[in-house]
């Protein structure tokens, strides 16, 4: 594994949600109730940085079209407005593996 360091555990913490350049890769990191998530903040439809979260149902909308991830597992759980036949198997997401580390958020790509 390839940890990269990224955003500060307080800012985090502060802010709920971040994309972050990880490289070549924007990550979104999501801070819900203590337990954090990472994946791939970039809508697969129209390639949008994702962000509106819903925390009670740990899901994120795309500003752009209003598809909607899983953050557990980065499945598409609802087609962008302008495509609602799109196939959601196939417009998933990555998630990587997080964790904190000396007050760091860690992600693996």
């Amino acid at each position: 594994m390839v940890w990269h360091k990224t955003i500060s555990a307080k800012a985090l913490e502060k802010a709920g949600h971040a994309s972050v350049k990880v490289g070549d890769s924007v990550v979104l990191i999501s801070n819900v109730s203590g337990k954090f998530y990472a994946m791939n903040g970039v809508c697969s439809h129209a390639k949008c940085i994702l962000g509106d979260l819903d925390r009670e149902n740990l899901k994120v909308r795309c500003y752009c079209h209003d598809a909607v991830f899983d953050l557990q597992d980065g499945k598409m759980v609802e087609p962008p407005f302008v495509a609602p036949n799109a196939p959601l198997d196939k417009l998933g997401l990555n998630t990587y593996p997080i964790r904190e580390e000396n007050g760091f958020i860690e992600v693996d790509l």
